[in-house]
């Protein structure tokens, strides 16, 4: 039991320190969005952003809840559903698929909310922190980011 303890750590140690520097992963933008479906109780996209990750390792993005702002209108939480492989020595668009609940839009709030998802740019805002990691090694990385984008109409 102890030599299979002993040879367990000896891995977990190699994989550990043979990574060697750890370059940072940079996002190039928020390339797309495109609203799936727009109910009264939330909303359903797919938004395509371009990641760089000059590493010799890829990792994993982990679902997340983040705060969504729209147009300037607080709307709630929007939850990143799936797990997400950000490929080693890439950058390359990645697409996820963002749940939003709507929970601090009001009632007054729909009519800007749906002449937004009618128009060609909407200025979105996500923030909180996304989870990524490989295998047992997890780390959060803050994300606070508003950029104007443009809507697909399909």
């Amino acid at each position: 039991m102890k030599k299979f303890i002993f040879i367990l750590l000896s891995i977990g140690s190699i994989s550990l320190f043979s990574c060697g520097d750890f370059q940072d992963v940079t996002f190039s933008g928020i390339e797309n969005v495109r609203i799936i479906s727009l109910t009264k109780q939330g909303a359903e996209a797919e938004v395509t952003a371009k990641i760089k990750n000059p590493n010799n390792v890829s990792f994993t993005i982990y679902p997340v809840d983040l705060d969504v702002v729209l147009g300037g209108m607080d709307a709630g939480k929007a939850h990143i559903s799936g797990r997400t492989k950000i490929k080693a020595h890439s950058e390359k668009s990645y697409t996820f698929r963002i749940k939003s609940d709507f929970s601090n839009i009001s009632m007054n709030d729909l009519p800007k909310l749906v002449s937004m998802a009618m128009s060609k740019n909407v200025k979105v805002g996500l923030k909180g922190n996304l989870k990524a990691g490989k295998l047992f090694i997890k780390k959060s990385f803050p994300v606070d980011v508003q950029e104007s984008v443009p809507m697909s109409k399909n």
